[in-house]
């Protein structure tokens, strides 16, 4: 548990909003879901309960993935930019020290 704890405090505001949002918008389409048997006629889930549960988790899929996707991305990209410095002996120590000084000017 305290694994889990080190990593969720890693996370970014906007990680952690998305991966509310999304869990939220799941809870609720399942609620949903649920509610549907229970309302007139009884034991009938209505189509437009369905479509409305389709579009929830097709909402939830996407906020998964496009997150996962552009953090995939995100690693590859510093990947190759890592790989191309060492490449060229480029002393990345020094490379990052003098980009935040720039920055800080």
């Amino acid at each position: 548990m305290k694994h889990l704890k080190q990593e969720f405090d890693k996370l970014t505001f906007k990680e952690v909003a998305l991966h509310t949002i999304g869990f939220l918008t799941l809870v609720a389409a399942f609620v949903l879901l649920f509610l549907g048997m229970f309302i007139p006629p009884e034991g009938e889930i209505h189509d437009s309960v369905l479509t409305a549960f389709g579009l929830s988790l097709l909402f939830v899929a996407a906020v998964y993935g496009i997150s996962a996707y552009f953090v995939s991305s995100l690693k590859g990209f510093k990947a190759a930019v890592l790989d191309l410095l060492t490449k060229h002996d480029v002393d990345i120590d020094k490379l990052t020290k003098e980009t935040t000084v720039n920055l800080d000017n």
